[in-house]
């Protein structure tokens, strides 16, 4: 079964907590479409079968068997179908920065190496049908280990430099990029603005006569894209450029200000709804758990 919000919600606390990875592995027969989202690590996100589409920022991509993608922190990312997903297989792995950053064991910047790529646009590639069930018996491996048995944490360290290994051979060797799919360049295009200037003053008419379209188009086209209407996208970005914000020394005014709420309740009441706490308690838990507190 796919995990559920608060399952997730409950892995990545586990992340936030010096953990620092998680690993899923699951077969649906069927799957629901989430809403575009983003975080704080990154993800590789492996498609073995069923899935249609998957969003990437601007981008809207054709899923193929034994395709990767690597999502940086902080990039709007989601799947996307026409009709329901059926036997619906994929694997993943959450991993923060700073456990990539000691898996390189002081010999690869792993951070850079991914964003070699993905600062030209390059997302994702094509795995063999060998190195794609490679990747996944290993997240399978470490989505069973014990988190509470040190011998096995220290062997899930190997795991994950394993698994590091034959992604980056994967995809310095791949010679098929997929290309994106463009299915609406109208929405594709108001998704680029809007990820450029959400942190400015936006409405909805107003998005609507700079790109020619009426406002029930745009709506009706945005929530198929993303399955989060126009103001929700927005409001999501701003709370999630807030929690990246909090690891700052900037007040908790100066950063709702900046991340385009001029109100600082209603800041207050959305970083509630979409965090689960609030922006004091949130800055508190991640003081906690960095390095040294």
């Amino acid at each position: 079964m796919d995990p559920t919000i608060s399952q997730r919600n409950a892995a990545l606390t586990t992340m936030e907590k010096g953990r620092g990875y998680e690993a899923f592995y699951s077969r649906s027969e069927r799957k629901e479409i989430t809403e575009y989202h983003c975080h704080d690590f990154y993800e590789f996100y492996m498609h073995v079968h069923g899935g249609q589409y998957f969003g990437l920022d601007n981008s809207l991509y054709l899923l193929k068997p034994y395709q990767i993608f690597i999502i940086p922190p902080f990039s709007m990312h989601g799947l996307s179908s026409v009709t329901e997903l059926r036997d619906y297989e994929r694997a993943y792995l959450n991993l923060s920065l700073e456990s990539l950053r000691t898996l390189g064991c002081g010999k690869i910047d792993l951070d850079g190496f991914f964003r070699s790529y993905t600062s030209r646009g390059l997302y994702t590639f094509q795995l063999s049908s060998a190195e794609a069930e490679t990747c996944a018996d290993q997240l399978r491996r470490l989505q069973s280990a014990d988190p509470e048995d040190p011998l096995e944490q220290f062997t899930c360290c190997g795991i994950l430099i394993d698994f590091l290994n034959t992604l980056c051979r994967g995809i310095r060797q791949s010679q098929n990029m997929t290309g994106s799919v463009v299915s609406n360049s109208i929405i594709q295009d108001v998704l680029t603005y809007i990820n450029s200037n959400y942190t400015q003053p936006l409405r909805i008419d107003r998005l609507a006569k700079q790109f020619g379209i009426s406002v029930s188009y745009l709506s009706h086209e945005f929530t198929k894209f993303t399955n989060r209407s126009v103001y929700d996208y927005i409001l999501y970005r701003r709370v999630m450029l807030a929690r990246q914000m909090m690891q700052t020394d900037l007040s908790l005014n100066a950063i709702a200000y900046q991340c385009g709420f001029n109100d600082y309740s209603n800041f207050l009441r959305m970083f509630n709804k979409l965090v689960g706490t609030s922006p004091s308690q949130f800055r508190k838990q991640i003081k906690r758990f960095q390095p040294g507190a």
